[in-house]
């Protein structure tokens, strides 16, 4: 079997201003260089800010609320539409998200952006005798905040793998777990080898989590378990 060369790319991961390059050959023919390629779904740009797979999940997921805008005209129940914008929408805005959670917070506003018109247009349809405000129809849509779910996420991913519920050999290379010498009130269970790595955001948000929760008493632990 031959490779397709045509969809054959290198890509250097750096975040100096002039990156080396190298003409890689396979055969007699020289391999272009991409500064961004999509991966199972996730655009991974040379510098990994990720922008380009938020520029991506933004235009997607607001083609897919103007349709659900559109054929859920006629709805007379909200359960319908939150279904719809759940299975649609939402799970693309966090799918793969434990990758590219560092994201800045231009691009995080942005996909924030999303909930915000399906709350707005939850209220114009079901709530309209009452003040908009987005915190206040996320209470009502009993929803959370796109951040504060990624969040979850990422701590939610550390616990699964400390548990043993999910196989990732890297995480437990980087990422260790304190024992006391004596009893403290605000402990961090978990600790990380470097603070420039993913891992860390991790780390980061599974300690908030286990403030309010015993991982290893609670078997069945989901994104609806976990307070931040």
């Amino acid at each position: 079997m031959k490779p397709n060369l045509s969809k054959i790319r290198i890509i250097s991961f750096t975040r100096k201003t002039t990156a080396l390059g190298f003409p890689y050959r396979l055969g007699n023919t020289v391999i272009l260089c991409a500064d961004c390629i999509k991966d199972l779904g996730v655009y991974f740009d040379s510098k990994l800010y990720f922008h380009q797979h938020v520029i991506y999940l933004f235009l997607h997921a607001l083609k897919l609320l103007g349709l659900i805008r559109t054929i859920t005209f006629s709805f007379s129940t909200l359960d319908r539409l939150m279904t719809l914008y759940s299975a649609l929408i939402r799970s693309k805005l966090e799918y793969a998200s434990v990758v590219w959670n560092s994201v800045t917070n231009t691009d995080s506003n942005k996909l924030e952006r999303i909930q915000r018109e399906f709350a707005a247009l939850c209220h114009i349809r079901f709530f309209h005798d009452t003040e908009y405000h987005y915190i206040n129809m996320l209470d009502m849509l009993n929803l959370r905040s796109l951040h504060t779910r990624r969040r979850h996420i990422d701590a939610l991913f550390l616990i699964c793998v400390f548990k043993g519920d999910k196989n990732c050999p890297s995480v437990l290379e980087t990422v260790g777990i304190r024992a006391p010498s004596r009893n403290i009130h605000n402990f961090s269970l978990f600790c990380c080898s470097s603070s420039h790595c993913p891992s860390a955001r991790c780390v980061s948000a599974a300690n908030l989590v286990c403030n309010s929760l015993d991982i290893f008493s609670n078997s069945n632990i989901s994104l609806k378990n976990l307070t931040i």
